[in-house]
């Protein structure tokens, strides 16, 4: 009796030692968390995990990241922390979007596992950093400096700057041109073919893994002949009112008008706008409202545009007496 007990015994536990390592297979013998981040900046974050149980072995062979700005993670980039035992893991991630949320998962590999932790968040901060296209400064013989600038409060670590130009709005024919140096303001001085141009500020750091690029200007790199403006004499004088008349030949017109004043030096002067359009010829302004028995100075002037830069240009200063109330 006490035989067959015995055979039993060792029978029950040959039948457990079998199923403990047929179940094996499925026990997960690597256990990792996803820890709380550190460091968050505008651009970057540094990702952390902990490796829980290394199982059977004293370390796992690669322990890293997933992250991205889906809740899924579809997509996701991947960082590789490489091998290690138990304990905290962390990688810095650069390159990020200002102003984004983000999620992120550790992993671990060992032999015959692997183990995620759970998904977390974060949000970049706002990136306090302004970049400034500038106007540029069109020259002869389609000389033309390009000029931007900069304020870096976020204190990013600025490897290149310049510029991308190009003929197309949407930039897909852009080409670049970088600065010498990475001080504000800067330029970059070039010859260009007759046409219109579209060109923006472009600020590469923090090894290029941050792009930066300004508000879109456009210019022509040529520049228009200006426009010749004369002023006329005054007529139709009363006491209180006077009729101005002036002409203009060539350029690309815009405003149209006068300025008057009461001083010799024009300081101060009030402007009366007299129409606007593309053509050339004679233009005039009743001017209304004035006092009696004085003398006024007066110039005419027009707006035209100088390789799309909107130029004001005047003609000589003339003189007129208003009558008397008597």
């Amino acid at each position: 009796m006490k035989k067959n007990i015995f055979s039993l015994c060792v029978i029950v536990v040959m039948l457990s030692a079998v199923a403990l390592v047929g179940c094996d297979r499925f026990l997960k013998i690597v256990t990792v968390k996803t820890v709380q981040y550190s460091n968050l900046k505008s651009t970057s974050v540094v990702l952390k995990g902990e490796v829980v149980s290394t199982g059977s072995e004293k370390e796992v062979e690669e322990r890293g990241f997933y992250y991205g700005t889906s809740k899924n993670l579809k997509g996701a980039e991947v960082v590789e922390c490489g091998h290690g035992g138990k304990g905290v893991f962390e990688s810095t991630v650069m390159g990020l979007k200002p102003n984004t949320k983000y999620y992120y998962q550790a992993y671990a590999k060992g032999n015959d596992d692997f183990n995620v932790g759970d998904v977390m968040e974060f949000t970049t901060f706002e990136l306090d950093f302004t970049l400034e296209t500038l106007q540029p400064e069109v020259g002869s013989q389609g000389s033309v400096t390009l000029k931007a600038q900069y304020d870096n409060r976020e204190n990013l670590n600025i490897d290149k700057i310049g510029f991308e130009y190009g003929t197309r709005g949407d930039f897909t024919n852009a080409r670049v041109v970088y600065a010498e140096n990475v001080g504000t303001p800067y330029s970059v001085t070039m010859t260009l073919s007759d046409s219109t141009y579209y060109y923006r500020a472009l600020v590469q750091a923090e090894d290029s893994t941050v792009i930066l690029r300004g508000e879109s200007v456009t210019f022509d790199a040529y520049v228009h002949a200006a426009p010749v403006v004369t002023t006329g004499d005054a007529s139709e004088l009363t006491a209180t009112s006077a009729h101005l008349a002036a002409s203009v030949s060539g350029g690309e017109i815009g405003a149209k008008g006068f300025y008057l004043s009461t001083s010799s030096d024009f300081s101060n002067p009030t402007q009366y706008q007299a129409g606007s359009g593309l053509g050339t010829g004679n233009f005039a302004k009743t001017i209304t409202e004035l006092t009696p028995n004085t003398t006024y100075y007066y110039k005419a002037y027009v707006t035209y545009s100088n390789s799309g830069v909107m130029t004001e240009v005047r003609g000589e200063m003339k003189s007129f007496t208003t009558l008397s109330n008597e």
